[in-house]
């Protein structure tokens, strides 16, 4: 997973002194405010700068190139593209969409245990789940709270 544009909407979310992101070279991407929440100085060429400590660091921006224009840092590249690539494979098939999905609660409930509360069309629906190296186990909770674990194994 990458990005074409800089998820702005995350700094709201984990606050201005946090990174929205991480670029490919390890330089952190901030948004479209300094860490102190003082507006973004000049930025170089990849659509960053230095703090007054030195640290050099990417901004996202709503204009071009919205997100670092290329890379301070050393990056291996084959072709027109960096490598190596992240890559993943997933622990399971895709399901269905579901339709008419709200998420109404995510919380984290332990080392690398998470629970999803969501309701389809109004009934309540919950999804626990422990996320190992190695596998992952889901607990899938209907509405009529009835429930079904799987693990699944890569």
């Amino acid at each position: 997973y990458h990005y074409h544009v800089a998820p702005l909407h995350l700094q709201d979310i984990v606050g201005a002194d946090r990174p929205i992101a991480y670029a490919m070279d390890g330089f952190p991407i901030y948004g479209e405010t300094e860490t102190d929440g003082s507006p973004v100085e000049a930025l170089d060429q990849w659509n960053g700068h230095s703090d007054a400590e030195n640290r050099y660091h990417y901004h996202g921006t709503r204009v071009y190139p919205y997100i670092n224009g290329g890379f301070r840092g050393v990056v291996g590249v084959s072709g027109d593209e960096v490598t190596p690539q992240p890559r993943t494979r997933p622990f399971r098939p895709a399901g269905t969409p579901l339709r008419g999905v709200m998420i109404t609660e995510f919380s984290v409930t332990g080392d690398h245990a998470y629970r999803l509360d969501y309701t389809v069309r109004g009934a309540p629906n919950r999804i626990e789940y422990v996320v190992g190296t190695h596998e992952v186990t889901m607990t899938f909770t209907g509405p009529t709270n009835t429930s079904r674990t799987e693990t699944y194994r890569r």
